[in-house]
């Protein structure tokens, strides 16, 4: 794929004092993986149309979660991916799951949210597999409480890195939480192992409208730097 190609020349190169963030008096711009961090951004107004076809976009989803370290090197991140008519049955169903259980005063704000989730091309369902957690606990037993926090971490890195890989497309996306109300339904649909436990879905698509500048804080709040 394009985009790891590139990254594996970034990673190869020297890191210089030109790095923010093209090196300077050459005839050829060098990739800079930053400008697809910068380019990831939550995009709410998006469409079906693409000209990415799925063979690539599955390609280019996987790879980017085999990019992703894990626990042990034990992979515990598991990945569905929704297009056309099992994209849009995706969100009928969260729909109807919302319908049963938030207020009836805010369900029509609600329906509203998960019908442009549905107007989008595809969704990324992500999902942790709990019987990978529960046997590196039995093989660590002093760590045990920790790795359910480190499977968190894991799975939020191939969250960022797929949201990122789509955005070196030019393609939009936002991340959704409908989890855990939707878990049991989804996997009865789905038709996936009980043990795959819903953390967050991606929806994907053409963007038709920028999201607001994004605001820097200032970096003596974020960061302490020591010598």
């Amino acid at each position: 794929m394009a985009l790891f190609t590139k990254l594996s020349q970034v990673l190869t190169t020297d890191i210089s004092t030109d790095f923010m963030f093209k090196k300077k008096n050459t005839e050829v711009a060098e990739y800079s993986l930053l400008e697809d961090m910068y380019k990831r951004r939550s995009y709410y107004e998006l469409s079906n149309r693409v000209i990415q076809s799925r063979e690539y976009l599955t390609d280019l989803i996987k790879e980017a979660v085999y990019c992703c370290p894990s626990v042990l090197n034990s992979p515990s991140v598991r990945v569905a991916i929704l297009f056309e008519d099992t994209h849009y049955q995706f969100w009928q169903l969260v729909k109807e799951v919302q319908r049963k259980q938030v207020p009836v005063h805010i369900y029509d704000s609600v329906a509203l949210k998960i019908d442009r989730c549905a107007a989008a091309y595809g969704t990324v369902l992500f999902f942790e597999d709990q019987e990978v957690i529960k046997t590196l606990q039995k093989q660590k037993p002093l760590q045990a409480e920790e790795f359910k926090r480190w499977s968190e971490q894991t799975s939020g890195m191939a969250q960022f890195a797929v949201w990122t890989a789509l955005s070196s497309t030019e393609l939009g996306a936002s991340l959704h939480h409908y989890n855990p109300t939707i878990n049991a339904e989804v996997t009865k649909f789905l038709q996936l192992p009980e043990s795959w436990e819903l953390k967050a879905q991606l929806i994907f698509g053409s963007i038709l409208a920028a999201p607001k500048p994004k605001e820097r804080q200032d970096d003596a709040v974020l960061f302490r730097v020591f010598f």
